[in-house]
C-alpha cells in the first residue's frame, strides 16, 4: 500500500476542517489546481510543529503558512494599489498609502476572514484551538494573506486580483477618505490638549468572559469627570468606543461638563 504524503497524513487528522475548506473554496469561487497550496495556507505553525515533532521519520516536514503570508501581503498590496490608482477620487500619494494601510490592517483582514468562514478551516494545534485561535484577529489576518498567496501561485495574478476585488467590493465602494480620518482617541486628545494642555485618561473598569472571548469595559476621564464608556473585545477597541462616545456627548451637550465653556466647543 502506498504511503501517504505528509500533507495527506495531515488531512487525515483534520476531517472536519476538510469540509470547511471545501466551503471556503466555494465562497472564494476558486477550485485549486494544487490543493496542497491551500492546505499550507491554512496550516498554523502550531499544528505544523506538532505534526513534525510526532513524525520525525518523514523526509519533508509539513510547512506552515508564514511563507505564503509573506507572498500574499505583496499580492494584496499590488491589487489594492492598482484599484486605488483607478479610483475616481484621484487620491494624492500620501492618502493612497494611508487608505491602502487601512484596507489591509489586521482588523480589516480579520473581518474578511470571518465573512469567509475561514476560521473553521484553519489547521491548529490542540493548544492553539483551546486558546481561541480560530477567533484571533492576528491568526485570521495572516491566514487571509496566505490564502491569497496560494491563489496567486495556483492561478496567477489576474485570478488573485479578481478575487481580491470581489472581497473588497463593499469597502472600495464606500467613501474611502473615511478610512483615514483620525481615530477617536486622537481627536479627543487633540481637543483637550489644545484647550487645557492636558490629556484624558482611560481605565479598564471591568473584564468579563473566558480568555478566548473576553469583553472589556473602559471609561475615559478628564479632570476626574467621566466623559464616556465603551465595551469591546480588546482594551484598544473599548478605548476607541469610549472616546467616540465622549466626543458624541461633548457635541450634544458642550456645556454639560464644568471644564468646557460654550466658546470652547470646537469639536
Amino acid at each position: 500500500m502506498a504511503t501517504l504524503s505528509p500533507l495527506d497524513q495531515l488531512r487525515s487528522l483534520y476531517p472536519k476542517n476538510m469540509t470547511a475548506i471545501s466551503g471556503l473554496c466555494s465562497k472564494l469561487d476558486w477550485n485549486f489546481i494544487n490543493p496542497d497550496l491551500l492546505l499550507e495556507a491554512l496550516t498554523h505553525s502550531s499544528a505544523a510543529r506538532d505534526f513534525n515533532r510526532s513524525h520525525k521519520d518523514i523526509l519533508e516536514p509539513v510547512p506552515w503558512n508564514e511563507r505564503l503570508e509573506f507572498l500574499g501581503d505583496s499580492v494584496l498590496g499590488l491589487a489594492l494599489s492598482t484599484a486605488l490608482l483607478k479610483h475616481p477620487e484621484k487620491f494624492p500619494e500620501g492618502e493612497l498609502s494611508k487608505i491602502r494601510a487601512a484596507l489591509v490592517n489586521e482588523e480589516s483582514l480579520a473581518l474578511i476572514a470571518k465573512d469567509l468562514g475561514l476560521g473553521e478551516a484553519l489547521i491548529l494545534s490542540k493548544g492553539e484551538e483551546k486558546g481561541g485561535g480560530r477567533e484571533k484577529p492576528s491568526v485570521l489576518a495572516d491566514a487571509v494573506e496566505a490564502v491569497l498567496g496560494a491563489i496567486f501561485l495556483d492561478g496567477g495574478f489576474a485570478e488573485a486580483e479578481k478575487i481580491i476585488l470581489k472581497l473588497y467590493e463593499y469597502q472600495l465602494s464606500k467613501h474611502l477618505k473615511d478610512l483615514i480620518q483620525k481615530d477617536f482617541k486622537s481627536r479627543l486628545q487633540e481637543l483637550t490638549q489644545s484647550k487645557y494642555k492636558e490629556i484624558p485618561t482611560y481605565e479598564v473598569v471591568s473584564q468579563k468572559g473566558p480568555d478566548h472571548n473576553t469583553s472589556f469595559e473602559v471609561e475615559v476621564k478628564f479632570r476626574g469627570v467621566i466623559l464616556g464608556r465603551g465595551d469591546g473585545a480588546t482594551k484598544k477597541r473599548a478605548s476607541q468606543i469610549a472616546a467616540q462616545n465622549a466626543l458624541l456627548s461633548l457635541q450634544k451637550e458642550p456645556t454639560a461638563y464644568g471644564f468646557l465653556k460654550p466658546s470652547e466647543n470646537n469639536l
